[in-house]
């Protein structure tokens, strides 16, 4: 303290002597500045290529797990529709087979996956009942499968093996296509009363991931194994040449040529290796042009892993790696020479600077107490604003005694700079006020009286505030708090009660010592209230306060009036809380129900509330005492 009058007026005379940092920087540093610029434009480029290179690995997961995604919902709401019905069959809930229920049931399950194309219950002499998909909508299917080798082949599969099945893709010439298949046996009683059984649209299948190539502007595509295409948008409307004995497109001849070279050998470049740390990724060369495919395997959906992929040019994922390879070593290379003639000046002007900023840093975050006054600087600019910035810390320091400090800090941490919007908020809010002060007042002097009010003060502020809440101001030797703003709490009423009883307790700590010395013993009256009020700055430009208004605020002040003749008079603390803030709490605290009121000011009756113990205790209503 001793030192701020001269700090002050250092800062306020004239300015001090020494040699510019302006001119310093500008003959020091002015030969060097293309250099820093490029040593700057490196650091940014190699970080860049990196990032570059995250960014386009996580393009590429994207890429795959939205196709991998788009699949396996495609087909586990296939399966799931066939494991549903063969639960209902297994309850008992719908009979498997030609009757209405089952045809119903089955009918709203094709329905509602429109890739099935059938769906059917193969009884154990083989004969179906299902219903079938057609271009004029659906139809009944009640027929004989002996003749029809494949399907027959799969339901005896099942009732060997008691277990689902995914089969191998079938060609089914009545659909002109080939399906992917799913059985399930179908048990009543513990006894196999057949199988259901479901084909799966491979065309929709090549609908569906083709929708992608619009969303991602890539190219989807799902292989059977490695040698066979299952779905790619070249299949949406059909394949020329497949048969019963060559369901799928040879992935070697099919008419995309980069589906067809995916396989050859590879020969990527620098680029393109700094990308083959991703697992599932290839390049194909085309001519002058060369293509990203990205893939990866699915299991348990065929009798053989799907590859699922996507591939793109590689110009769209590797075209801003290309421009910034050249880019970094040029700067890397001018980056050491400016490092090396600029370190020695550089070093000069950031120590004072660090020191600034850091103080800087906590004057913003409000730890003033923190905050150490700067040290004088060689340069002229950095010593003015070492004393310029020590006057300032002298004047917050004075001016953080007559402000919510803990409340500012919040508003900063949670707000910034941007401000805070007056809002409707749910909160809780307690009032205090000390009993019969003003007869306290008259054995004391001035100096003892504010002595006594900045003890009780500082303990009603340490209770509320480890609980959370946000005092609105002191009135006399009243306190206003609330819980539940600026930051938004759950358990605002639980907080308000913790806090009330530890207010109840550390008065009554306080006033045992004062009864042993004989000194001044303070009665303490606590009204809490919860309700949707106003929360924000209230106030004019010149005075601004950040509090609350509205119902429950007025609700809170009249019980803590209320407690002059309701509840424990006679105790060290007696807390009335209104019923709403009853019906807030989370957790359960003893309340003694002493009866309904009317409040000052207020037409209505208010159920008043005695707060007794804590969350051991019981919310249930008690007569009061």
């Amino acid at each position: 303290m001793k030192n701020r009058p001269e700090t002050r007026k250092h800062a306020q005379g004239s300015p001090t002597k020494g040699p510019s940092m302006s001119v310093a920087l500008a003959l020091g540093l002015g030969f060097f500045v293309l250099t820093a610029v490029a040593s700057v434009l490196a650091v940014g480029l190699v970080s860049g290529y990196r990032n570059t290179i995250d960014l386009l690995h996580q393009k590429a997961e994207l890429l795959v797990n939205s196709e991998v995604n788009q699949t396996l919902l495609y087909l586990e709401s296939a399966r799931d529709q066939v494991d549903f019905i063969v639960e209902q069959v297994a309850t008992g809930e719908v009979e498997a087979g030609p009757s209405d229920e089952f045809i119903s049931l089955i009918t709203g399950a094709l329905a509602a996956t429109p890739q099935i194309i059938s769906l059917q219950f193969i009884d154990q002499d083989n004969r179906s009942t299902g219903i079938e998909r057609q271009n004029s909508g659906t139809a009944l299917l009640l027929r004989s499968i002996r003749e029809d080798d494949d399907l027959k082949q799969r339901a005896d599969e099942v009732r060997d093996s008691r277990e689902p099945l995914w089969g191998a893709p079938l060609w089914r010439e009545e659909y002109r296509q080939a399906t992917l298949n799913y059985h399930a046996p179908a048990i009543l009683d513990d006894e196999q009363i057949g199988v259901i059984s479901t084909l799966i649209s491979t065309q929709r299948l090549s609908e569906s991931i083709s929708g992608l190539e619009t969303t991602f502007g890539a190219n989807a595509f799902i292989l059977y194994g490695r040698d066979k295409v299952l779905a790619h948008s070249l299949l949406s409307f059909g394949y020329d040449g497949l048969t019963r004995l060559i369901p799928l497109p040879e992935q070697a001849v099919f008419g995309d040529p980069v589906i067809s070279s995916i396989w050859e050998e590879q020969h990527p470049n620098f680029i393109e290796r700094s990308m083959l740390t991703m697992p599932g990724i290839r390049f194909v060369r085309l001519g002058d042009q060369g293509f990203i495919v990205l893939s990866r395997k699915l299991e348990g959906y065929t009798d053989r892993s799907m590859i699922v992929g996507t591939y793109l040019p590689s110009i769209d994922l590797l075209s801003e790696v290309q421009r910034l390879k050249w880019a970094i070593i040029l700067c890397i290379a001018i980056s050491i020479l400016s490092a090396l003639t600029a370190a020695f000046i550089g070093r000069q002007i950031a120590q004072p600077v660090k020191r600034l900023s850091q103080g800087a840093l906590k004057v913003h975050d409000f730890e003033l107490e923190e905050v150490e006054p700067l040290p004088g600087s060689f340069f002229r600019e950095l010593n003015d604003a070492s004393n310029s910035f020590n006057t300032m810390l002298g004047g917050l320091r004075w001016f953080e005694r007559y402000v919510p400090k803990s409340l500012v800090r919040r508003l900063i941490r949670l707000h910034g700079e941007d401000g805070i919007d007056s809002s409707y908020r749910s909160i809780a809010v307690m009032f205090t006020d000390i009993a019969g002060f003003t007869q306290i007042l008259e054995h004391m002097t001035a100096p003892e009286a504010a002595a006594l009010l900045n003890r009780h003060f500082t303990m009603l502020a340490e209770c509320v505030e480890v609980e959370g809440g946000t005092i609105d101001k002191f009135d006399g030797d009243s306190l206003m708090a609330f819980w539940g703003a600026p930051e938004p709490h759950e358990d605002y009423a639980d907080r308000a009660c913790r806090a009330a009883l530890l207010i109840k307790r550390e008065i009554e700590k306080e006033n045992n010592v004062q009864r042993e010395a004989c000194g001044p013993v303070l009665r303490l009256r606590i009204g809490m209230c919860t309700g949707r009020v106003v929360v924000g700055n209230i106030g004019s430009p010149g005075r601004i306060n950040y509090t609350a208004v509205g119902n429950a605020v007025n609700v809170a002040r009249r019980l803590e009036e209320l407690g002059k003749t309701v509840g424990r008079t006679e105790e060290d603390a007696n807390i009335l809380v209104s019923s709403s803030l009853r019906s807030a709490l989370v957790k359960p605290f003893s309340l003694a129900h002493l009866g309904s009121h009317k409040l000052r000011g207020r037409t209505e009756r208010t159920d008043v509330y005695g707060l007794e113990q804590g969350e051991s205790g019981t919310n249930q209503e008690r007569p009061g005492q």
